[in-house]
């Protein structure tokens, strides 16, 4: 079967096999995708890495593509656009590039990617939102790695990915104590610790969670940096895989663990004794395809856990009990129904500690704009909105659409259309008078092709479902 077929009967099996549970969809604010970025070689992916920071006051999203770093001002969301004059080229662009990864520190952005001759980049932020200034890009201290992460409390870089899989550097620390001169004060494997490839990592206050493959989680003591001390091990546990990335809850001794392979799902692990972490829970996107949910990237802010799925997007998670996390808002930035790619769709996800906005890259898709969890979750409550329970055909659609449904509440509803991007085409008034009805619709035929919500409102209550043209 040719694979523009099998995409089309997958979306028409999406659309009409959606879980009944009613979560919350996130508000979108905004999307930027250029058509000019090229795909990687590997993947095809165009972006990668996103991340945020508040800089004078302004809170501003970043994505990582094939061609740098791009910024955007998000803090007015109806104004927002990437800001031309503080794009940073990567050392390395182009097809080759299929990995950047970003941290930001009192004022200064540090930027990394893990394919080809590319470098360290310092990037100065006081100039935003005009411009930026690069006032560092070297590989004397690393050409490539694939993450990294500061402890603010020591000022220390934690470059993780630096080696190879059979030898190298596991992991290198670089002194931030000038944040624009960096300078290596240590660099693992060392003798006194035999640590593996390091894939991700997490370190505050001198304690990290390493995610170290399928050699498992690390849990190490680096409050003397040139003399870290083994706290603990996770190697074998329940649905273990590549041990990819994790984020510890806030107050609780409670880490979320993500394994990057295809219907696995995210451990919740007590690591109040270090030496003997378990895993007490599970948690997953409970999508119509578990076979092929990935997790790829996790962050703890405020009592919720952020989670960006390759193919389930963005979910959250509120995780007031630490243990058990409960969804409750998601939103597909890839909603195509397409296994045939081992890795497709959401990248990552940032909240923001002040306003609560959240910022989301997508590999194809490109930069996301979210409300706050709070607002949407509030909004829910006073006019809450269910997924359609209804077959809309044909799709895609051309200039018509029908909609057949036996669960819908009668009354009367604003019919429209609302694209990616937020905006809104009305397309009629609907009266339902029962809940077994079926209405054929125009749609205009200016209508560019894409992904819609098909958004019916009501005085109590509003449904919405994707579609496509």
């Amino acid at each position: 079967m040719k694979k523009s077929t099998t995409l089309i009967i997958s979306i028409f099996a999406f659309l009409n096999a959606l879980t009944a549970q009613d979560i919350t969809e996130l508000t979108q604010l905004y999307n930027w995708d250029d058509p000019n970025i090229v795909g990687s070689s590997f993947y095809d992916n165009k972006y990668n890495e996103v991340w945020g920071f508040v800089q004078d006051g302004i809170e501003y999203g970043v994505i990582g593509s094939t061609d740098g770093t791009h910024f955007f001002d998000i803090s007015d969301p109806s104004q927002t656009s990437e800001l031309d004059g503080a794009f940073v080229e990567g050392k390395v662009t182009g097809g080759i590039i299929i990995h950047r990864d970003f941290h930001d520190y009192k004022g200064y952005l540090y930027a990394v990617a893990d394919e080809g001759p590319s470098s360290l980049q310092i990037i100065k932020l006081d100039g935003l939102p005009a411009s930026t200034e690069v006032v560092y890009d070297s590989d004397q201290l690393l050409r490539r790695a694939h993450n990294i992460f500061i402890d603010t409390s020591s000022a220390l870089l934690y470059a993780m990915g630096v080696g190879t899989f059979n030898g190298g550097y596991s992991m290198k620390i670089l002194s931030l104590e000038d944040p624009e001169n960096p300078v290596e004060i240590s660099s693992l494997p060392s003798s006194d610790l035999n640590l593996p490839y390091v894939h991700d990592g997490y370190i505050e206050n001198g304690i990290g969670f390493f995610n170290c493959g399928y050699s498992g989680l690390y849990m190490i003591d680096f409050s003397e940096p040139t003399n870290p001390v083994l706290m603990g091990v996770l190697e074998d546990y329940q649905d273990n895989g590549y041990n990819h990335s994790g984020w510890p809850h806030e107050t609780e001794d409670i880490y979320y663990l993500a394994d990057e392979n295809h219907g696995l799902r995210i451990k919740v692990i007590d690591y109040s004794e270090p030496n003997s972490m378990e895993v007490v829970n599970f948690i997953d996107a409970e999508t119509e395809f578990p076979e092929e949910s990935i997790p790829h990237n996790l962050i703890v802010m405020d009592n919720y856990l952020y989670v960006s799925y390759y193919f389930d997007g963005v979910q959250v998670y509120d995780v007031t009990d630490a243990a058990n996390p409960v969804r409750v808002a998601q939103f597909d930035t890839y909603p195509i129904v397409d296994f045939t790619d081992d890795y497709n769709g959401n990248w990552g996800v940032y909240p923001f500690p002040g306003s609560k906005k959240l910022v989301a890259s997508d590999m194809r898709n490109g930069f996301f704009l979210f409300d706050s969890v709070e607002e949407v979750l509030n909004s829910s409550k006073e006019n809450k909105t269910n997924t359609l329970n209804a077959e809309v055909f044909p799709i895609p659609f051309v200039d018509r659409i029908t909609i057949k449904s036996k669960g819908m509440e009668t009354g009367t509803y604003q019919l429209s259309l609302v694209t990616v991007n937020g905006k809104q085409f009305p397309l009629q008034t609907l009266t339902i008078s029962t809940k077994s009805f079926e209405e054929t619709i125009n749609i205009p035929a200016k209508l560019p092709e894409g992904m819609y919500i098909l958004q019916l409102k009501g005085e109590n209550i509003n449904y919405s479902k994707k579609i496509f043209k």
